[in-house]
């Protein structure tokens, strides 16, 4: 039927970075010389500041505080100068560059770090943190570098070889003073094999999984898809790409499951992978309403996306990626009794911790509202004694909209909980005994006396006992948000119980 179908809404062509320098959020390569020793108009023309916030660094340390306190507006401008610019006996270690020739999969690597250090005491460490697709590693090497100025060599061995994709590379020096500097390095592994494609999500709700976000736009009642195509080549030579590329949205496994739609984008200029580089893209698809993808996206079900690929050479290239729409509930957090400052701060930085655990698994929070019963409203619901004492608050201060109700009251005397949900699950309607949870607040004094929450506790306590509304029970895996026991439990949500919590009634698409 005419308009029910997805369809390409557009794509775009990426600038694209080098691959020994991927990423915009890299360290740019920094040669810092003595203040005295720059001309002023080169630092005020790079830097883009008043002149008068280089002529206060000449003073020195202590001049420049001294100026600095007739010009406080500066002090911003004066530490992006400082930045740049040594002020007289300085000596600090500073890593000018870090250099690599193109990283192949599979394949060891080593990088070069150019430091200067105009210290007596040499370097002694170098060290570099891995993070990539899989669990980060880090490499240390001890070295003994006595020159003020030169380069040092980190090598990533065949035990530490990393797969096709980014790869952000921290790399660390120390001096035997303990004096340290630090930069961020970020390349794009290439294949081996040479060709590579891969798909990766886009646009604003990438959140949580590697995995694209079917957007929903109310305005067209159609769901948008961003996808990013990155084709990596690991040959010395170009390799020219047609400009078709195939496309299927498979309801289940791609070639397992069910074929839901399928067609072609055309690109609007011609594609061709630079020789131990990458072309990048993204492609934009519209579901309309009544069209396959966006029934399987009302109903809150995964997709798998497959992108093909064919070189003018005739290698096809294909990929494929999980496709799923940003799921949300809201929550009431109802603060019961007196809670200082610090606690209401701690309280909603739960909150906010608590967010990250549940988008860590594509769950995120559609809003928080903010209750509070006083301690004279309260009366007796301060302290949870008893189970019944729990159910006859729920009945009394239910709020009337689909959030989960969760009320912090100050103490659970009731033994051996800090915590109790109305039901596993609990029901997407308000008025009940079942409708909401409750935990305690995690209260303690700080050494200086200040009433504090413990944060992190109570952000996996509120997240186990909304879990269970949202209908998971106990998991006694290490480090799930659902073990039992608070002493043990962790942040971690796996993917089944993902599919237990999304069909509840509070949790809505996005």
């Amino acid at each position: 039927m005419p308009g029910t179908t997805t369809s390409v809404l557009r794509t775009v062509d990426h600038v694209v970075r080098p691959v020994t320098a991927w990423s915009v959020l890299d360290h740019e390569p920094l040669d810092p010389l003595p203040v005295e020793a720059v001309d002023p108009a080169v630092l005020v023309e790079r830097l883009r500041v008043d002149p008068a916030a280089v002529e206060v660094l000449h003073g020195g340390a202590a001049g420049a505080a001294e100026a600095l306190r007739g010009r406080p507006e500066l002090l911003d401008e004066v530490r992006r100068v400082h930045a740049a610019a040594l002020l007289p006996g300085e000596t600090p270690l500073v890593i000018t560059d870090v250099t690599t020739e193109p990283v192949l999969s599979w394949t060891p690597a080593t990088l070069v770090v150019h430091y200067r250090n105009p210290h007596e005491e040499p370097v002694v460490l170098a060290s570099v943190t891995v993070t990539w697709a899989g669990e980060p590693f880090v490499v240390e090497q001890e070295v003994r570098a006595d020159a003020r100025e030169g380069t040092l060599e980190l090598r990533l061995d065949e035990e530490h070889t990393l797969p096709v994709g980014p790869a952000g590379l921290d790399v660390t020096l120390w001096r035997a003073d303990g004096a340290r500097a630090a930069v961020r390095h970020t390349v794009l592994v290439l294949p081996s094999n040479p060709l590579a494609m891969a798909l990766g999500p886009a646009g604003a709700r990438v959140t949580g999984s590697w995995s694209l976000r079917g957007d929903h736009r109310p305005e067209s009642d159609t769901f948008v898809t961003e996808c990013e195509i990155t084709i990596t080549n690991g040959d010395p030579r170009p390799v020219a790409m047609g400009r078709s590329m195939s496309w299927e949205f498979w309801d289940g496994p791609v070639g397992g499951g069910t074929r839901v739609e399928a067609g072609t984008l055309t690109w609007s200029a011609p594609i061709t992978v630079p020789a131990l580089g990458a072309w990048r893209g993204s492609v934009h698809f519209s579901s309309p309403r009544g069209s396959g993808v966006f029934g399987r996206y009302d109903r809150k079900e995964d997709l798998a996306l497959a992108v093909s690929a064919t070189a003018v050479d005739g290698r096809v290239l294909r990929a494929e990626i999980t496709a799923r729409t940003l799921l949300a509930y809201g929550v009431n957090i109802i603060k019961v009794g007196t809670f200082g400052a610090q606690e209401h701060a701690d309280l909603y930085a739960a909150v906010d911790r608590m967010r990250e655990v549940f988008e860590a698994r594509d769950i995120t929070l559609r809003g928080v509202d903010r209750r509070l019963i006083t301690a004279a409203q309260a009366g007796g619901y301060t302290t949870v004694g008893s189970e019944d004492e729990y159910r006859d608050m729920l009945e009394a201060w239910s709020c009337a909209n689909d959030y989960v109700d969760v009320f912090v009251v100050q103490d659970f005397a009731w033994a051996g909980y800090n915590g109790y949900a109305g039901d596993i699950p609990g029901p997407a309607t308000k008025g009940g005994r079942k409708d909401g949870v409750a935990v305690e607040k995690t209260g303690y004094t700080d050494g200086s006396g200040t009433a504090r929450l413990d944060v992190e506790t109570l952000a996996l306590l509120v997240g186990h006992e909304v879990g269970h509304y949202l209908g998971l029970a106990h998991q006694e895996t290490t480090d799930n948000l659902m073990r039992s026991s608070s002493g043990v439990r962790g942040a971690a949500v796996d993917y089944e119980q993902y599919r237990l919590m999304f069909p509840h009634g509070y949790v809505v698409h996005l």
